[in-house]
This record gives structure tokens, C-alpha cells and sequence, in this order.
């Protein structure tokens, strides 16, 4: 199934991205996990999607990881790596936690973006102002997407994701600079 995305209407949403907030797995890791005999799991980060998250930072957009599940707390390890404040898991209720997360920032729906890619995401995908489904996303969440990106889970989607909104509100080219000159830190 082939889902076609208005780019120039999902540019227009992006700009007025002031929060963006991702599930954990499925977007910031595959869909796999490594387990040990002891019943330990490992999951893989694609490192350039945290230098996507750091960039929006870096330019204002707060970040938030929003999973249901992370009961191994990898997804706190690599919020805590970027230096991100905002790691919500086992939430019960996503809209709950996004409308207490506005209510702090001060922000309404339309100032809010969302990646995800299962069944759980769909409410708060209908509810944000930028929706955004992985490439291997079910057709669910592509098709309400606003933005549905060429990357896979866990291989680069966030990164893809924050360049797409940092180009529509103009900052890309000078973040670039930015980062060519000094290096990011």
C-alpha cells in the first residue's frame, strides 16, 4: 500500500513543532532485542538519531521519549546519555501524559510532534500537530501520518525526523554551519 503525504502541508505543521516527543521502541530501536540466558535484553540505539534530538535541543524544540513498555530501562540509559531531561515509561496513557507535558510547557496540540509506528501511537498521533510514522510502520499509523519518513526503526528515523522540521522553520543551513565551525558538544 502506497501512502502519498502532502510535503508542503506537513512542512507547515513542522514549523510549529515546540515539543517533540518519540516512542522507544520500534522508533529509537529496531524492532529486535538481544537476549542473554539470564532473561537480559539489549537493544540497539542508531547513534545518528541522537544527534537528531540534540539538534532540536540545541535549537529550542524541548524532546520527550514516550514509551509503554521499556521494562528494561535502555530507553532511560540513552535519554540520560543525551542529556535529556523528559523519559517517560511504562505510561498507561499516552494523551495523559502529553497533555500534562502542554500543560507544563504551556503548548497546545499544534505545537506538538509525534513518531511512532504500532497500534499504541495512533490516538496521540490523531491528537498532535505533526504526526510522523516510521518507514516500517503499520498502515495504520502511515496513514494518518503527516510525514512518513524513509527510515526504518531504529536506522535513523529521528534523525530524518529533525532535519525534516529544522529545514521547514529555516534553521537547517545555519545549524549546519553552526556545527561545521565549532563541532557539537
Amino acid at each position: 500500500m502506497v501512502f502519498e503525504k502532502n510535503l508542503e502541508k506537513a512542512k507547515e505543521k513542522a514549523k510549529k513543532v515546540k515539543l517533540f516527543v518519540h516512542d522507544v521502541h520500534g522508533v529509537l530501536t529496531q524492532n529486535t532485542f538481544i537476549c542473554d540466558i539470564e532473561g537480559r535484553r539489549k537493544y540497539g540505539f542508531w547513534h545518528m538519531d541522537g544527534f537528531g534530538d540534540l539538534s532540536l535541543t540545541a535549537n529550542g524544540i524541548q524532546i520527550a521519549f514516550l514509551d509503554t513498555t521499556s521494562i528494561d530501562e535502555e530507553g532511560l540509559f540513552r535519554a540520560r546519555e543525551l542529556k535529556l531531561d523528559k523519559f517517560y515509561y511504562k505510561v498507561k496513557n499516552k494523551i495523559v501524559k502529553i497533555d500534562e507535558l502542554k500543560k507544563d510547557l504551556g503548548i497546545g496540540d499544534e505545537d506538538v510532534g509525534y513518531i511512532g509506528c504500532e497500534v499504541t501511537d495512533i490516538a496521540l498521533m490523531k491528537k498532535v500537530g505533526f504526526a510522523v510514522a516510521t518507514a516500517d510502520a503499520i498502515n495504520e499509523v502511515k496513514e494518518i501520518a503527516d510525514y512518513i519518513t524513509t527510515a526504518p526503526g531504529g536506522r535513523g528515523p529521528i534523525r530524518e525526523t529533525c532535519e525534516f522540521i529544522l529545514r521547514a522553520m529555516g534553521k537547517w543551513e545555519e545549524w549546519v554551519e553552526k556545527v561545521t565551525r565549532m563541532g557539537y558538544k
